[in-house]
């Protein structure tokens, strides 16, 4: 089996070596912990992202626990016995387009998630509050409220903290992201996904939105929206969410402003 391509996070996991450990499996997806971080092998047709690796063929079957070592020369890395060819992937990393640009293309982008983001699963009452929090310019306190809320494999409140976090990234807010998605008490694979995002990294088809709706593609926001949307039971509605929070959060004291055309707010 052969790896194609590899996110920034997944080739910074796998540079370290080391042995390490599956955490989760599921058909498309198998989550792997690393002494240098986590990676997740994916299947053909699942999207790229950041702490993604992804595969020519079908995942093996796996366990959680079942035991994972990167070879001495890191061109390989062998997974409960199954090895998995490194020596040729490329590297996949998100374009964003420039702060101006995608502040300038805003409202296209929250038009096209206000249906994706009608399907959020953050528990009311934390919503509210980090929509307080960040009224107040209180990234660190929206963080906390968030973080760990809500169900799923990542929950719902890490998915939205991501989407808030890659907003700010993508407007160009850069300083104390990254502090901020470290401070956040969760899983070590929500945190991951949190330092990524603080980076400036998401799946796939978020880049694919920015992108359309900074060129003036609105059937092509629409569509990279629906793809987010597919996305997990509701990460993808969770990640939306919190996207749609960061970009109408303006400095130096954010103003969260529900009711433009096409949205909902879907904590109420």
């Amino acid at each position: 089996m052969r790896a194609l391509v590899a996110g920034p996070g997944a080739l910074e996991a796998l540079a370290g070596g080391g042995r390490g450990r599956v955490l989760a499996s599921f058909p498309k997806a198998c989550y792997l912990e690393l002494p240098a971080g986590i990676l997740s092998l994916v299947a053909p047709g699942v999207q790229p992202g950041p702490i993604h690796v992804g595969l020519d063929g079908r995942l093996p079957p796996l366990q959680a626990g079942d035991r994972v070592s990167v070879s001495g020369s890191g061109d390989a890395i062998l997974v409960a016995g199954e090895p998995v060819d490194l020596s040729g992937m490329r590297l996949w990393r998100g374009p964003l387009p420039s702060p101006d640009r995608l502040a300038e293309a805003c409202p296209v982008v929250l038009d096209a998630l206000g249906g994706v983001a009608d399907g959020c699963l953050v528990p009311p009452g934390r919503a509210a509050a980090a929509r307080d929090c960040l009224s107040e310019g209180d990234l660190g306190g929206a963080a906390a409220v968030l973080a760990g809320a809500g169900p799923g494999l990542t929950p719902a409140g890490d998915d939205a903290l991501a989407g808030i976090l890659f907003a700010r990234r993508a407007l160009g807010s850069g300083a104390g992201l990254v502090a901020v998605a470290r401070s956040a008490r969760t899983t070590i694979l929500s945190g991951a996904l949190l330092l990524w995002a603080a980076r400036g990294q998401a799946l796939a088809c978020v880049h694919a939105l920015l992108a359309a709706a900074a060129g003036g593609d609105v059937e092509g926001a629409g569509g990279a929206a629906a793809s987010l949307g597919a996305v997990g039971h509701s990460s993808g509605a969770d990640f939306a969410w919190g996207l749609c929070l960061g970009l109408n959060a303006h400095e130096p004291i954010p103003v969260v402003t529900w009711g433009l055309p096409g949205m909902t707010d879907p904590a109420r």
